[in-house]
């Protein structure tokens, strides 16, 4: 258990490397929950109870000030929950987004008392012409602020967790149960939602509704209208553009050759 405990803290501690890495997506739950199932010897589960946590959290992005709630602790510790209590994702979603929004304050305190203390002295290295020391700053305090805590906070919740949480779940009565399960059936539709409202105007709706009438009518798996989506958006973001900036000099071209005849 100690151990697991451990393990569990690495991966949420490495998960905050990739923001050093230009934001890879590695800290999200469909990537975490596979750690996480190798950690805890369910590989299977973990990787369901990822993808399943992931539609939940697909919306969950941040855009200028507005942070939404920790997906790293609340996928991470959703899946570990999920698999030592062997009640699978219904449980993984009950407790993830309540995780990621406790996390989320202490995130934010972290931030605005701690974070700022690098900052200033990021900020005296600047002056006195020291990048070295900016930078190393500025990797400290990253992983001061954002890694150390989520190890910390994920290895304790974890080891000390398990044992009140299935008492917890044994006391829940059967009906709570059965809504836990029904609940399961339609937050990932609450996720997919979220993101559809970031998403969706009038140029992409064509898009969605499309993609819809090839699920429902024509009975299209989802892996074929994500290659779908991806040859349209390949040929309206790259070849399109490509062809429009070419077209004036093939224009050109087109006068001279005129001319000479």
């Amino acid at each position: 258990m100690l151990l697991q405990a451990i393990l569990i803290g690495l991966v949420a501690m490495c998960s905050t490397f990739e923001w050093a890495l230009g934001t890879c997506l590695a800290s999200r739950p469909i990537v975490t929950g596979v750690f996480i199932g190798l950690v805890m010897g369910d590989l299977e589960t973990g990787i369901i109870v990822g993808a399943t946590l992931e539609m939940v959290f697909i919306g969950s992005v941040t855009i200028g000030a507005a942070v939404p709630p920790d997906v790293i602790t609340g996928g991470i510790l959703g899946t570990a929950f999920a698999i030592s209590t062997g009640q699978g994702a219904e449980i993984a979603l009950t407790l993830a987004f309540p995780i990621a929004s406790l996390y989320l304050i202490v995130d934010n305190a972290l931030t605005l008392l701690v974070l700022p203390i690098f900052v200033h002295k990021a900020d005296d290295c600047v002056e006195k012409g020291d990048f070295t020391g900016m930078e190393r700053m500025h990797l400290i305090g990253g992983f001061v602020v954002k890694s150390l805590p989520r190890f910390v906070i994920c290895a304790l919740a974890f080891y000390f967790g398990t044992p009140v949480m299935n008492a917890v779940l044994e006391a829940i009565p059967e009906f709570v149960s059965n809504g836990l399960v029904v609940a399961g059936g339609f937050i990932p539709a609450l996720g997919i939602s979220l993101l559809a409202s970031m998403i969706i105007n009038k140029q992409t709706a064509v898009f969605f509704v499309l993609g819809f009438a090839l699920c429902a009518y024509l009975n299209v798996p989802i892996l074929g209208i994500a290659i779908i989506g991806m040859c349209l958006a390949t040929i309206l973001v790259v070849v399109q553009p490509s062809i429009a900036a070419q077209t004036p000099q093939l224009a050109s071209e087109g006068d001279l050759n005129d001319d000479d005849f």
